[in-house]
């Protein structure tokens, strides 16, 4: 059996890009750094940029795109991404020429109502998940190859019940635990900022993010990465002691899952 390869390359407001490779497929979700900080994170793990596939884009956000127009103009990566994306870049005076000259690499995801179809890249299966977050049409992603789930969501500051239902039992999740409140709110932050963080379109804390990993992680669950960290108003410490205080409570048994932290140093790479 083919593994996937998962490694996330920058997590957190200075940029977001996590690199997936299964069989014939490699892929980049986000590209919010820039190419050459992509081409030698790659590089580490003897993968050329140039044979990226395609790109998902998850939102809007710069911390998420930066490196999107040299990334598009030095690959032949197609682009995935909502229609609310691309009609937010199709407007920005930055994007309207470098979208009218590549328009053929990029491929628009449409939503029924909440739901996104699925769809398949080789023999990736990939569902896109509607999260909240202060973006014009912001998703998270499932990826499955047969009975292997990676999920990867962050930038949100809810997660709806229809979602947890998808991403259960998965084999890896790359999951937001953004910041302490307590932290946040005593930060230099301006009030308005804080609002926005703390807020269902904003950004998930570290005890609401745990309670929901608590209602995830199964018997298959072998990897959680704890994305996006705030490195203001948030700390390692603080983070592992909530999931250890909350799973304990909720008697979830983790022993078989790592879990590893995105920030602030070289992330590991692992196979599921």
């Amino acid at each position: 059996m083919i593994n996937m390869i998962v490694k996330v390359l920058a997590s957190g407001s200075d940029g977001n890009s996590t690199y997936v490779e299964s069989d014939n497929i490699r892929l980049l979700i986000d590209v919010g750094i820039t190419k050459k900080r992509i081409d030698n994170a790659l590089k580490k793990i003897d993968v050329d940029f140039k044979k990226i596939d395609y790109v998902l884009i998850t939102h809007e956000h710069i911390d998420h795109i930066a490196g999107l127009m040299v990334f598009v103009k030095n690959t032949n990566a197609k682009v995935i991404l909502t229609l609310g994306t691309l009609k937010f870049l199709a407007n920005n005076n930055r994007y309207m020429a470098f979208l009218k000259e590549y328009k053929d690499r990029f491929l628009v995801l449409r939503r029924n109502d909440f739901k996104y179809e699925k769809f398949s890249l080789g023999n990736l299966e990939i569902t896109p998940l509607p999260t909240f977050h202060d973006a014009v049409e912001p998703v998270g992603y499932l990826i499955k190859e047969n009975e292997k789930k990676l999920v990867y969501l962050t930038d949100t500051g809810y997660i709806h019940q229809e979602v947890m239902k998808l991403i259960y039992d998965a084999s890896c999740y790359i999951f937001e635990t953004n910041h302490d409140p307590e932290i946040l709110m005593n930060s230099s932050r301006p009030f308005s900022l804080k609002q926005r963080i703390l807020s269902d379109h904003g950004h998930l804390s570290n005890a609401d993010a745990i309670y929901a990993l608590a209602n995830l992680v199964g018997e298959h669950t072998k990897y959680v990465f704890y994305a996006h960290i705030s490195a203001e108003c948030n700390l390692r410490e603080l983070i592992d002691l909530t999931r250890k205080k909350i799973f304990n409570k909720l008697g979830v048994y983790c022993e078989n899952i790592k879990f590893i932290f995105t920030m602030p140093f070289e992330i590991e790479e692992v196979e599921i």
